[in-house]
């Protein structure tokens, strides 16, 4: 059987009605990393939350709207206009459960800044405005397959075995980033001239890292970024 990995959708607001939805990019990530993708939509009720993990055998958190900066106590700057608190809402208490329960887990993006702050980490809530020396990572017009900076992967972490140690090319859709890094995660990927946090690994767990680029997005076109959903996937495969 399939390992069946939950992925996160977000709140997609059309008129009259309101959608839960992820790219498919996520889903045909994990098919072609040999799981089987299940979408699970935002629930504020914490049974089903455990409920959700009882059916899984791994997570991967995706991307979106920026994180509420009240979790990690503090009031919003101007720059922060996309917020969903359901969202917040329930992928916070979700992202505490799967690492209670050492659930194989992969965060994308977004998905890195929620398991920071899940477990008492900070962010930058917008990079270009409180980092002194930020460079791009956030272009406009850029298609989402496209290589645009690079990130060094640190030695001996997960994801230099997977990519070496050399600067990778990544692509980048982001204004937020880890700034603190939580509790149990170390910072194992640093974009390489402006040492922006870009991945990291929780290593007293059986499989659980994130990455700040969207992985997903590449896994055609670059077929080597597939190694961090082929490994989510096997790390499933063994889960108890």
């Amino acid at each position: 059987m399939k390992p069946r990995i939950g992925i996160t959708t977000f709140f997609d607001r059309k008129p009259h009605k309101q959608y839960c939805m992820v790219s498919d990019h996520y889903v045909r990530s994990v098919r072609m990393a040999g799981g089987l993708p299940l979408l699970l939509p935002i629930t504020s009720d914490t049974d089903e939350v455990f409920e959700y993990l009882d059916t899984l055998d791994g997570l991967l958190l995706s991307g979106g709207e920026d994180l509420s900066p009240l979790l990690y106590g503090e009031n919003p700057l101007p720059q922060v206009q996309d917020i969903c608190p359901q969202r917040d809402g329930f992928e916070i208490p979700l992202v505490q459960e799967a690492l209670e329960r050492d659930l194989p887990m992969l965060g994308i993006c977004r998905g890195m800044q929620v398991m920071n702050v899940a477990t008492g980490g900070t962010l930058y809530q917008d990079l270009f405005s409180q980092l002194k020396g930020a460079l791009g990572h956030l272009p406009r017009k850029m298609a989402v397959e496209a290589l645009y900076h690079t990130v060094t992967p640190e030695e001996g972490s997960l994801v230099a075995e997977m990519f070496g140690t050399e600067p990778l090319a990544v692509n980048s859709f982001h204004h937020q980033a880890v700034k603190t890094p939580g509790k149990g995660f170390q910072v194992t990927a640093l974009s390489t001239e402006d040492r922006v946090v870009e991945a990291m690994e929780y290593g007293e767990k059986a499989f659980c890292m994130a990455v700040q680029w969207h992985a997903e997005d590449l896994t055609v076109d670059h077929p080597h970024f597939l190694k961090l959903f082929k490994a989510l996937v096997e790390a499933s495969r063994k889960k108890p």
